[in-house]
């Protein structure tokens, strides 16, 4: 099973990578300037110099705001590493709640390629709890928190090397929110 979802993938890939090049056909012809619309702004301009996390309407990680936390094969604990970084994640979080209470946070588990899918999915929702239940001692209401475990589902590497499976057995806090917000955080 693992070995055709190792074929299967990079196919799918470069399937939809070659779609996303070609696009769709362009119209002949000029374009009148008056129908090239202005962007628009998802959010209030902040300060500049001010850092702000972008959270949008799908689920997504702040990269350079939310650590990721790693864990050990086969294990679901803590190590002293993974603590400072989730509690640096708390503050910004409790800042992120305060500024936009509509603001929703996941937890997600993952897991490398070896075990069986069950295994891996029940490790994953294991790695994921004790990760929100951290969250809870450092001052994060567990009802602003929702787990889901992706098992081997998603990783973020498909070599077969230990370096590749240590980055894949993690836990990442994403966050959504109704409608995209932009939050301004303390530097």
């Amino acid at each position: 099973m693992n070995s055709m979802k190792k074929l299967v993938f990079p196919g799918l890939t470069l399937v939809l990578f070659g779609l996303a090049l070609t696009g769709c056909p362009k119209a002949k012809g000029p374009t009148p300037e008056a129908a090239v619309a202005e962007p628009t702004e998802v959010a209030t301009p902040v300060a500049s110099g001010v850092p702000t996390v972008d959270v949008g309407s799908d689920w997504g990680t702040a990269p350079g705001f939310l650590d990721t936390v790693t864990f050990h094969y086969m294990k679901a604990e803590l190590t002293a590493e993974s603590r400072a970084s989730l509690k640096k994640n708390a503050g910004v979080l409790k800042t992120i709640l305060k500024a936009s209470s509509g603001v929703k946070i996941r937890v997600e588990g993952h897991c490398d390629d070896r075990g069986t899918l069950e295994y891996n999915m029940a490790l994953g929702q294991r790695r994921a709890k004790v990760v929100r239940d951290y969250y809870a001692t450092l001052g994060i209401s567990k009802s602003a928190l929702d787990t889901i475990s992706y098992g081997e589902e998603r990783p973020l590497c498909t070599e077969m090397t230990e370096d590749c499976w240590a980055r894949n057995r993690r836990s990442e806090t994403t966050l959504k929110s109704a409608t995209p917000v932009q939050i301004p955080l303390p530097k």
